[in-house]
Protein backbone atom coordinates (compact mmCIF):
# COMPACT_ATOMS: atom_id res chain seq x y z
CA UNK A 1 0.00 0.00 0.00
CA UNK A 2 1.62 3.20 -0.92
CA UNK A 3 -0.05 6.93 0.21
CA UNK A 4 0.29 9.97 -1.82
CA UNK A 5 -0.23 13.45 -0.49
CA UNK A 6 -1.92 15.28 -3.56
CA UNK A 7 -4.05 18.44 -1.31
CA UNK A 8 -2.89 20.50 1.17
CA UNK A 9 -6.72 21.71 2.38
CA UNK A 10 -6.53 19.00 5.06
CA UNK A 11 -4.01 15.94 5.79
CA UNK A 12 -4.91 13.08 7.73
CA UNK A 13 -4.67 13.04 10.77
CA UNK A 14 -2.18 9.82 11.02
CA UNK A 15 -2.01 10.10 14.47
CA UNK A 16 -5.52 9.51 14.90
CA UNK A 17 -6.13 6.80 12.69
CA UNK A 18 -5.60 3.32 13.17
CA UNK A 19 -2.58 1.64 11.31
CA UNK A 20 -4.45 -1.21 9.19
CA UNK A 21 -6.51 1.76 7.41
CA UNK A 22 -3.49 2.99 5.82
CA UNK A 23 -0.75 0.61 6.15
CA UNK A 24 -0.84 -3.51 4.77
CA UNK A 25 0.64 -4.89 7.92
CA UNK A 26 3.85 -7.30 7.27
CA UNK A 27 3.78 -9.05 10.86
CA UNK A 28 3.97 -12.61 10.57
CA UNK A 29 1.78 -13.57 13.16
CA UNK A 30 -2.40 -12.21 13.42
CA UNK A 31 -5.06 -13.14 15.78
CA UNK A 32 -8.54 -11.96 15.07
CA UNK A 33 -10.33 -11.79 18.07
CA UNK A 34 -14.09 -11.45 18.61
CA UNK A 35 -16.20 -10.49 21.43
CA UNK A 36 -19.34 -9.43 23.04
CA UNK A 37 -20.65 -6.87 25.38
CA UNK A 38 -22.89 -8.21 28.23
CA UNK A 39 -26.02 -6.40 27.56
CA UNK A 40 -28.48 -7.76 29.98
CA UNK A 41 -26.73 -6.14 33.17
CA UNK A 42 -23.83 -4.07 31.42
CA UNK A 43 -21.77 -2.23 33.67
CA UNK A 44 -19.76 0.04 31.25
CA UNK A 45 -16.89 0.79 34.07
CA UNK A 46 -15.63 -2.93 33.42
CA UNK A 47 -15.85 -2.66 29.72
CA UNK A 48 -14.11 0.55 29.58
CA UNK A 49 -11.51 -0.60 31.77
CA UNK A 50 -11.03 -3.59 29.17
CA UNK A 51 -10.89 -0.52 25.83
CA UNK A 52 -8.10 1.31 28.53
CA UNK A 53 -5.93 -1.77 29.07
CA UNK A 54 -5.78 -2.22 25.35
CA UNK A 55 -4.93 1.38 24.36
CA UNK A 56 -0.86 1.17 24.51
CA UNK A 57 -0.74 -1.40 22.22
CA UNK A 58 -3.28 0.45 19.66
CA UNK A 59 -1.33 0.93 16.93
CA UNK A 60 -2.03 4.21 14.57
CA UNK A 61 -1.08 5.19 10.81
CA UNK A 62 1.80 6.78 11.66
CA UNK A 63 5.61 5.92 10.36
CA UNK A 64 6.81 3.45 13.20
CA UNK A 65 10.13 3.94 12.04
CA UNK A 66 12.92 1.59 11.03
CA UNK A 67 11.63 -1.64 13.19
CA UNK A 68 8.22 -3.00 13.64
CA UNK A 69 6.24 -2.96 16.89
CA UNK A 70 6.91 -6.52 18.00
CA UNK A 71 2.74 -6.60 19.73
CA UNK A 72 0.02 -3.87 18.76
CA UNK A 73 -3.09 -4.25 17.84
CA UNK A 74 -6.43 -2.53 16.40
CA UNK A 75 -10.08 -2.35 17.23
CA UNK A 76 -13.39 -2.61 15.60
CA UNK A 77 -17.12 -2.22 16.93
CA UNK A 78 -20.22 -3.35 15.47
CA UNK A 79 -23.26 -1.21 15.13
CA UNK A 80 -24.47 -2.95 18.26
CA UNK A 81 -20.95 -2.69 20.12
CA UNK A 82 -20.86 1.70 19.58
CA UNK A 83 -24.44 1.33 21.19
CA UNK A 84 -23.51 -0.40 24.35
CA UNK A 85 -20.45 1.47 25.13
CA UNK A 86 -21.22 4.82 23.90
CA UNK A 87 -25.26 4.96 24.55
CA UNK A 88 -25.72 8.78 23.88
CA UNK A 89 -25.03 8.29 20.58
CA UNK A 90 -28.96 6.31 20.06
CA UNK A 91 -27.45 4.39 17.23
CA UNK A 92 -30.63 2.78 16.11
CA UNK A 93 -31.87 6.11 15.17
CA UNK A 94 -28.47 7.85 14.16
CA UNK A 95 -27.24 8.93 10.75
CA UNK A 96 -25.08 6.10 10.86
CA UNK A 97 -25.38 4.16 7.54
CA UNK A 98 -28.48 1.80 7.73
CA UNK A 99 -26.39 -1.32 6.26
CA UNK A 100 -23.78 -1.12 8.90
CA UNK A 101 -27.04 -1.20 11.60
CA UNK A 102 -28.52 -3.79 9.90
CA UNK A 103 -25.46 -6.14 9.41
CA UNK A 104 -24.79 -8.60 6.61
CA UNK A 105 -27.13 -11.04 7.86
CA UNK A 106 -30.33 -9.13 7.24
CA UNK A 107 -32.40 -10.85 4.32
CA UNK A 108 -32.50 -7.63 2.63
CA UNK A 109 -29.71 -5.39 0.74
CA UNK A 110 -26.95 -7.69 2.27
CA UNK A 111 -27.80 -11.12 1.18
CA UNK A 112 -29.29 -10.00 -1.79
CA UNK A 113 -25.70 -8.99 -2.66
CA UNK A 114 -23.34 -11.72 -0.37
CA UNK A 115 -25.84 -14.19 -1.74
CA UNK A 116 -25.00 -16.89 1.09
CA UNK A 117 -28.54 -17.08 1.68
CA UNK A 118 -29.99 -19.50 -1.39
CA UNK A 119 -33.91 -19.41 -2.10
CA UNK A 120 -35.46 -22.73 -0.63
CA UNK A 121 -36.42 -24.69 2.55
CA UNK A 122 -33.33 -25.84 3.36
CA UNK A 123 -30.67 -23.46 4.59
CA UNK A 124 -27.11 -23.54 2.39
CA UNK A 125 -23.85 -24.15 3.81
CA UNK A 126 -23.06 -20.87 4.26
CA UNK A 127 -26.02 -19.52 5.23
CA UNK A 128 -26.04 -16.92 8.06
CA UNK A 129 -28.25 -19.31 10.37
CA UNK A 130 -24.64 -21.32 10.23
CA UNK A 131 -21.89 -18.61 10.94
CA UNK A 132 -19.70 -19.17 13.54
CA UNK A 133 -20.21 -22.83 13.54
CA UNK A 134 -23.10 -22.09 15.27
CA UNK A 135 -21.02 -21.20 18.50
CA UNK A 136 -22.87 -18.17 19.36
CA UNK A 137 -25.38 -15.53 17.33
CA UNK A 138 -24.37 -13.11 14.92
CA UNK A 139 -25.83 -10.70 17.08
CA UNK A 140 -23.50 -11.34 19.73
CA UNK A 141 -20.49 -10.02 17.61
CA UNK A 142 -20.03 -6.77 19.35
CA UNK A 143 -15.99 -5.48 19.23
CA UNK A 144 -12.87 -7.06 17.43
CA UNK A 145 -9.33 -6.91 18.20
CA UNK A 146 -6.97 -7.57 15.10
CA UNK A 147 -3.65 -8.78 16.95
CA UNK A 148 -0.19 -8.56 15.56
CA UNK A 149 3.12 -10.42 16.58
CA UNK A 150 6.39 -10.24 14.94
CA UNK A 151 7.17 -14.23 16.09
CA UNK A 152 4.65 -17.01 18.08
CA UNK A 153 6.08 -16.10 21.25
CA UNK A 154 5.20 -12.14 21.17
CA UNK A 155 1.59 -13.44 19.60
CA UNK A 156 1.19 -15.44 22.81
CA UNK A 157 2.11 -12.27 24.91
CA UNK A 158 -0.62 -9.96 22.78
CA UNK A 159 -3.42 -12.36 23.20
CA UNK A 160 -2.73 -13.01 26.51
CA UNK A 161 -2.78 -9.16 27.02
CA UNK A 162 -6.16 -9.26 25.57
CA UNK A 163 -7.65 -12.23 27.23
CA UNK A 164 -7.05 -10.44 30.77
CA UNK A 165 -8.20 -7.35 29.80
CA UNK A 166 -11.38 -9.26 29.44
CA UNK A 167 -11.39 -11.60 31.97
CA UNK A 168 -10.64 -9.01 34.37
CA UNK A 169 -14.41 -6.98 33.36
CA UNK A 170 -16.28 -8.97 35.49
CA UNK A 171 -18.10 -10.91 32.97
CA UNK A 172 -18.91 -7.82 31.34
CA UNK A 173 -16.84 -8.88 28.08
CA UNK A 174 -16.22 -12.28 26.87
CA UNK A 175 -14.40 -13.76 23.78
CA UNK A 176 -16.40 -15.68 21.31
CA UNK A 177 -14.41 -18.36 19.37
CA UNK A 178 -15.61 -19.39 16.48
CA UNK A 179 -13.50 -22.13 15.27
CA UNK A 180 -13.22 -26.06 15.46
CA UNK A 181 -9.33 -25.70 16.70
CA UNK A 182 -7.17 -26.21 19.87
CA UNK A 183 -7.60 -22.08 20.45
CA UNK A 184 -11.24 -21.88 18.44
CA UNK A 185 -9.47 -18.79 17.47
CA UNK A 186 -8.87 -16.73 13.76
CA UNK A 187 -5.28 -17.64 13.74
CA UNK A 188 -3.23 -16.61 10.90
CA UNK A 189 -1.33 -19.70 9.41
CA UNK A 190 1.58 -18.77 8.00
CA UNK A 191 1.53 -20.54 4.70
CA UNK A 192 5.23 -21.06 2.44
CA UNK A 193 5.32 -18.97 0.39
CA UNK A 194 3.97 -16.56 3.23
CA UNK A 195 2.08 -14.26 0.92
CA UNK A 196 0.18 -17.32 -0.61
CA UNK A 197 -3.09 -18.61 0.32
CA UNK A 198 -4.78 -22.81 0.79
CA UNK A 199 -5.80 -22.15 -3.35
CA UNK A 200 -1.92 -21.76 -3.77
CA UNK A 201 -2.95 -18.24 -5.65
CA UNK A 202 -0.70 -15.89 -4.36
CA UNK A 203 -2.29 -12.92 -2.58
CA UNK A 204 -2.87 -9.07 -1.30
CA UNK A 205 -1.22 -7.69 -4.96
CA UNK A 206 -3.34 -5.47 -6.03
CA UNK A 207 -4.47 -2.50 -3.83
CA UNK A 208 -5.61 1.17 -3.89
CA UNK A 209 -3.03 3.67 -4.01
CA UNK A 210 -4.74 5.97 -0.95
CA UNK A 211 -4.45 10.15 -1.69
CA UNK A 212 -6.13 12.41 0.40
CA UNK A 213 -8.05 15.08 -2.07
CA UNK A 214 -10.94 15.41 0.20
CA UNK A 215 -12.74 17.00 -3.40
CA UNK A 216 -11.86 13.83 -5.50
CA UNK A 217 -14.28 11.53 -7.49
CA UNK A 218 -11.67 8.84 -8.06
CA UNK A 219 -12.79 5.92 -5.92
CA UNK A 220 -8.94 5.10 -4.73
CA UNK A 221 -8.89 8.63 -3.30
CA UNK A 222 -8.78 8.48 0.54
CA UNK A 223 -12.06 10.44 1.14
CA UNK A 224 -13.61 7.68 -0.40
CA UNK A 225 -12.54 5.15 2.62
CA UNK A 226 -11.97 7.56 5.79
CA UNK A 227 -15.13 9.03 7.38
CA UNK A 228 -14.75 13.22 7.67
CA UNK A 229 -12.65 14.31 4.54
CA UNK A 230 -14.95 14.88 1.52
CA UNK A 231 -15.67 18.09 0.37
CA UNK A 232 -18.38 16.55 -2.15
CA UNK A 233 -21.75 17.62 -2.00
CA UNK A 234 -24.04 14.53 -0.38
CA UNK A 235 -20.78 12.26 -0.48
CA UNK A 236 -20.01 8.96 1.73
CA UNK A 237 -18.50 8.10 3.70
CA UNK A 238 -20.81 9.20 6.81
CA UNK A 239 -22.13 9.85 9.17
CA UNK A 240 -21.76 13.32 8.13
CA UNK A 241 -24.06 14.94 11.08
CA UNK A 242 -24.55 14.98 14.65
CA UNK A 243 -22.29 13.70 17.64
CA UNK A 244 -21.94 10.13 15.67
CA UNK A 245 -20.24 12.01 12.80
CA UNK A 246 -17.48 13.46 15.58
CA UNK A 247 -16.83 10.05 17.01
CA UNK A 248 -17.06 8.23 13.42
CA UNK A 249 -14.40 11.28 12.01
CA UNK A 250 -10.87 9.29 11.11
CA UNK A 251 -12.72 5.96 11.21
CA UNK A 252 -13.13 3.69 8.23
CA UNK A 253 -15.69 0.86 7.85
CA UNK A 254 -14.57 -3.47 7.84
CA UNK A 255 -16.44 -6.07 6.47
CA UNK A 256 -14.95 -8.87 8.04
CA UNK A 257 -15.81 -11.88 6.40
CA UNK A 258 -14.74 -15.68 7.07
CA UNK A 259 -14.44 -17.23 4.47
CA UNK A 260 -13.91 -21.55 4.52
CA UNK A 261 -12.13 -23.21 1.28
CA UNK A 262 -12.70 -26.32 -0.51
CA UNK A 263 -9.02 -27.24 -0.91
CA UNK A 264 -9.89 -30.77 -1.81
CA UNK A 265 -12.75 -29.91 -4.26
CA UNK A 266 -10.87 -27.14 -5.57
CA UNK A 267 -7.80 -29.50 -6.73
CA UNK A 268 -10.24 -32.16 -7.69
CA UNK A 269 -12.13 -30.28 -10.06
CA UNK A 270 -8.55 -28.67 -11.76
CA UNK A 271 -7.42 -32.05 -12.15
CA UNK A 272 -10.80 -33.35 -13.51
CA UNK A 273 -11.01 -30.86 -15.66
CA UNK A 274 -7.39 -30.83 -17.02
CA UNK A 275 -7.82 -34.20 -18.42
CA UNK A 276 -10.55 -33.46 -20.95
CA UNK A 277 -9.06 -29.77 -21.21
CA UNK A 278 -5.45 -30.88 -22.26
CA UNK A 279 -6.29 -32.67 -25.59
CA UNK A 280 -8.47 -29.68 -26.95
CA UNK A 281 -5.57 -26.99 -26.17
CA UNK A 282 -2.87 -29.58 -26.92
CA UNK A 283 -1.09 -29.19 -23.48
CA UNK A 284 0.32 -31.68 -20.71
CA UNK A 285 -2.29 -32.41 -17.68
CA UNK A 286 -0.10 -30.57 -15.52
CA UNK A 287 0.35 -27.53 -17.86
CA UNK A 288 -3.76 -27.19 -18.03
CA UNK A 289 -4.28 -27.97 -14.35
CA UNK A 290 -2.32 -24.37 -13.78
CA UNK A 291 -3.72 -22.94 -16.80
CA UNK A 292 -7.04 -23.44 -15.74
CA UNK A 293 -6.56 -21.95 -12.44
CA UNK A 294 -5.34 -18.60 -13.76
CA UNK A 295 -8.18 -18.68 -16.25
CA UNK A 296 -10.58 -18.99 -13.61
CA UNK A 297 -8.65 -16.33 -11.33
CA UNK A 298 -7.50 -13.76 -13.90
CA UNK A 299 -4.05 -14.41 -12.87
CA UNK A 300 -1.26 -17.27 -12.60
CA UNK A 301 -0.69 -19.00 -9.05
CA UNK A 302 2.45 -16.85 -8.73
CA UNK A 303 0.25 -13.56 -9.53
CA UNK A 304 0.79 -12.84 -12.94
CA UNK A 305 -1.95 -11.36 -14.90
CA UNK A 306 -3.30 -13.22 -17.76
CA UNK A 307 -3.32 -10.50 -19.84
CA UNK A 308 0.45 -9.30 -19.40
CA UNK A 309 1.82 -13.09 -19.77
CA UNK A 310 -1.31 -15.54 -21.23
CA UNK A 311 0.71 -18.06 -21.55
CA UNK A 312 3.13 -19.29 -18.81
CA UNK A 313 3.40 -17.32 -15.28
CA UNK A 314 6.41 -15.19 -15.30
CA UNK A 315 8.57 -13.57 -12.55
CA UNK A 316 8.85 -10.15 -14.34
CA UNK A 317 4.86 -9.66 -13.78
CA UNK A 318 3.99 -11.39 -11.09
CA UNK A 319 3.16 -8.43 -8.79
CA UNK A 320 2.29 -6.21 -11.76
CA UNK A 321 -1.09 -4.11 -11.66
CA UNK A 322 -0.09 -1.61 -13.67
CA UNK A 323 -2.65 -2.95 -16.93
CA UNK A 324 -5.69 -3.00 -18.36
CA UNK A 325 -8.29 -4.98 -20.55
CA UNK A 326 -8.81 -2.68 -23.16
CA UNK A 327 -5.30 -1.29 -22.74
CA UNK A 328 -4.05 -4.63 -23.41
CA UNK A 329 -6.35 -5.95 -26.12
CA UNK A 330 -8.38 -8.18 -24.39
CA UNK A 331 -12.22 -7.11 -25.07
CA UNK A 332 -12.98 -10.36 -26.07
CA UNK A 333 -11.69 -12.61 -23.27
CA UNK A 334 -9.06 -14.41 -24.76
CA UNK A 335 -6.49 -13.36 -22.55
CA UNK A 336 -8.24 -13.16 -19.53
CA UNK A 337 -11.86 -14.42 -19.31
CA UNK A 338 -14.62 -12.30 -18.62
CA UNK A 339 -15.99 -13.55 -14.94
CA UNK A 340 -12.12 -14.57 -14.01
CA UNK A 341 -12.43 -13.47 -10.61
CA UNK A 342 -9.39 -10.34 -10.70
CA UNK A 343 -11.13 -9.22 -13.63
CA UNK A 344 -14.75 -9.20 -12.09
CA UNK A 345 -13.77 -8.03 -8.74
CA UNK A 346 -11.40 -5.23 -11.01
CA UNK A 347 -12.00 -4.42 -14.26
CA UNK A 348 -10.57 -1.61 -14.49
CA UNK A 349 -10.54 -0.04 -18.05
CA UNK A 350 -13.07 -2.71 -19.01
CA UNK A 351 -15.87 -0.18 -18.42
CA UNK A 352 -19.45 -1.30 -16.56
CA UNK A 353 -22.60 -0.42 -18.02
CA UNK A 354 -24.52 3.57 -17.06
CA UNK A 355 -26.43 1.74 -14.11
CA UNK A 356 -22.92 0.39 -12.32
CA UNK A 357 -21.81 3.93 -12.56
CA UNK A 358 -17.85 3.86 -12.04
CA UNK A 359 -15.95 0.88 -10.54
CA UNK A 360 -15.65 0.52 -6.45
CA UNK A 361 -12.54 -0.17 -5.12
CA UNK A 362 -11.99 -1.69 -1.55
CA UNK A 363 -9.06 -2.31 0.79
CA UNK A 364 -8.45 -5.43 1.11
CA UNK A 365 -6.29 -7.50 4.15
CA UNK A 366 -6.05 -11.01 3.78
CA UNK A 367 -4.55 -14.00 5.63
CA UNK A 368 -5.35 -17.44 5.67
CA UNK A 369 -6.56 -19.81 8.96
CA UNK A 370 -6.16 -23.08 9.09
CA UNK A 371 -3.17 -25.56 8.43
CA UNK A 372 -2.76 -26.89 4.93
CA UNK A 373 -3.93 -29.99 3.64
CA UNK A 374 -0.45 -31.58 4.08
CA UNK A 375 -0.65 -30.87 7.62
CA UNK A 376 -3.95 -32.11 8.16
CA UNK A 377 -6.79 -32.56 5.44
CA UNK A 378 -9.64 -32.79 7.70
CA UNK A 379 -8.84 -29.33 8.80
CA UNK A 380 -10.60 -26.24 9.00
CA UNK A 381 -9.36 -23.31 6.61
CA UNK A 382 -9.89 -20.81 4.56
CA UNK A 383 -9.30 -16.61 4.69
CA UNK A 384 -9.64 -14.46 7.36
CA UNK A 385 -10.69 -11.57 4.70
CA UNK A 386 -10.48 -7.75 6.22
CA UNK A 387 -12.60 -5.62 3.47
CA UNK A 388 -11.77 -1.93 4.26
CA UNK A 389 -14.32 0.57 2.68
CA UNK A 390 -16.21 4.31 3.41
CA UNK A 391 -19.32 2.69 2.23
CA UNK A 392 -20.50 -1.14 2.71
CA UNK A 393 -23.08 -1.11 0.37
CA UNK A 394 -22.05 0.88 -2.60
CA UNK A 395 -18.35 -0.35 -1.91
CA UNK A 396 -18.13 -4.15 -0.82
CA UNK A 397 -21.96 -5.27 -1.49
CA UNK A 398 -21.39 -3.90 -4.57
CA UNK A 399 -18.44 -5.78 -5.79
CA UNK A 400 -19.51 -8.96 -3.82
CA UNK A 401 -22.76 -8.38 -6.47
CA UNK A 402 -20.71 -8.04 -9.27
CA UNK A 403 -18.78 -11.64 -8.06
CA UNK A 404 -22.34 -13.57 -7.69
CA UNK A 405 -23.83 -12.05 -10.92
CA UNK A 406 -21.47 -10.72 -13.74
CA UNK A 407 -24.21 -8.35 -15.12
CA UNK A 408 -22.62 -4.69 -14.44
CA UNK A 409 -20.44 -4.56 -18.18
CA UNK A 410 -21.77 -4.84 -21.59
CA UNK A 411 -18.88 -7.58 -22.27
CA UNK A 412 -22.05 -9.61 -20.83
CA UNK A 413 -24.70 -9.99 -23.38
CA UNK A 414 -27.68 -9.15 -21.74
CA UNK A 415 -29.87 -11.28 -23.67
CA UNK A 416 -28.02 -14.16 -22.12
CA UNK A 417 -27.99 -15.88 -19.15
CA UNK A 418 -26.02 -13.91 -15.59
CA UNK A 419 -22.52 -16.18 -15.36
CA UNK A 420 -21.19 -16.04 -12.74
CA UNK A 421 -16.91 -15.96 -11.25
CA UNK A 422 -16.03 -19.11 -10.73
CA UNK A 423 -13.82 -19.10 -8.15
CA UNK A 424 -15.76 -17.31 -5.18
CA UNK A 425 -19.35 -16.40 -5.93
CA UNK A 426 -22.33 -18.66 -4.10
CA UNK A 427 -23.90 -21.13 -6.26
CA UNK A 428 -26.97 -19.25 -5.98
CA UNK A 429 -29.41 -21.83 -8.06
CA UNK A 430 -31.69 -19.00 -9.26
CA UNK A 431 -33.94 -18.43 -12.65
CA UNK A 432 -31.43 -16.43 -15.43
CA UNK A 433 -28.27 -17.71 -14.26
CA UNK A 434 -25.76 -19.10 -16.43
CA UNK A 435 -24.18 -21.51 -14.40
CA UNK A 436 -21.81 -22.70 -16.89
CA UNK A 437 -17.49 -20.93 -17.34
CA UNK A 438 -16.60 -20.25 -20.20
CA UNK A 439 -13.36 -19.61 -21.42
CA UNK A 440 -13.03 -17.67 -25.17
CA UNK A 441 -10.55 -19.50 -27.41
CA UNK A 442 -9.49 -17.43 -30.83
CA UNK A 443 -8.71 -20.82 -32.91
CA UNK A 444 -11.03 -22.80 -31.75
CA UNK A 445 -14.86 -23.11 -30.10
CA UNK A 446 -15.02 -21.73 -26.23
CA UNK A 447 -14.58 -23.84 -23.78
CA UNK A 448 -17.15 -24.76 -21.83
CA UNK A 449 -16.42 -25.79 -18.22
CA UNK A 450 -20.82 -27.48 -17.69
CA UNK A 451 -21.99 -25.84 -14.27
CA UNK A 452 -23.45 -25.02 -11.67
CA UNK A 453 -19.85 -25.26 -10.61
CA UNK A 454 -18.61 -26.93 -7.29
CA UNK A 455 -19.24 -24.18 -3.94
CA UNK A 456 -15.57 -24.01 -3.65
CA UNK A 457 -15.49 -21.20 -1.23
CA UNK A 458 -18.71 -21.28 2.13
CA UNK A 459 -18.94 -18.15 4.26
CA UNK A 460 -18.23 -19.05 7.97
CA UNK A 461 -18.99 -15.62 9.32
CA UNK A 462 -19.52 -11.84 8.35
CA UNK A 463 -19.77 -8.74 10.61
CA UNK A 464 -19.87 -5.17 9.94
CA UNK A 465 -17.40 -3.32 11.69
CA UNK A 466 -16.46 0.67 12.27
CA UNK A 467 -12.93 1.09 12.85
CA UNK A 468 -12.91 4.00 14.87
CA UNK A 469 -10.49 6.87 15.48
CA UNK A 470 -8.20 6.50 17.96
CA UNK A 471 -9.15 9.23 19.64
CA UNK A 472 -12.71 8.08 19.93
CA UNK A 473 -11.36 4.80 21.20
CA UNK A 474 -9.32 6.85 24.08
CA UNK A 475 -13.46 8.54 24.54
CA UNK A 476 -14.88 5.20 25.69
CA UNK A 477 -11.77 3.61 27.74
CA UNK A 478 -12.45 7.25 30.10
CA UNK A 479 -16.16 7.51 30.05
CA UNK A 480 -15.91 10.81 28.00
Amino acid sequence: MTYTQTSQTEKPELHDIQGLIINGYTHPCSVHMLFKFNTENANLKYIRAFFKDLLPYLQSAEDWGPLKPEIMLNIGLTATGIGIVKPELKVKKSNFPSTFKKGPWNRGSAQQSLGDTIPGPIPSPGDPSNWWNKKFANEDVHCVVHAYAMNPTAQERIVGIITDAAEKSNGMVTELKPLDSPTGRLEQYLLVPSDYVHFRFRDSIDEPDLNDNPAGKDQQDLNNFLIGYSTLKDATPGPLTGPEAKFAKNGCYNAFRILYQDVKTFNDFLEDQAELIAPKINKSKEYTVEWLAAKMCGRWRNGSPLVLSPENPEHETSKSTNFGYKANDDMKGLKCPFSAHTRVANPRDEGVDAAASVVPRIIRRGMPYGPPMSVDPDADRGLIGLFLCGDLSSQFETLYSWINKNNFSDVFDPANNTPQDPLIANRSLISNMDLNFTIPMADMPDIVIKGPLPQFVITRGTAYFLLPSISSLKEIAEGV
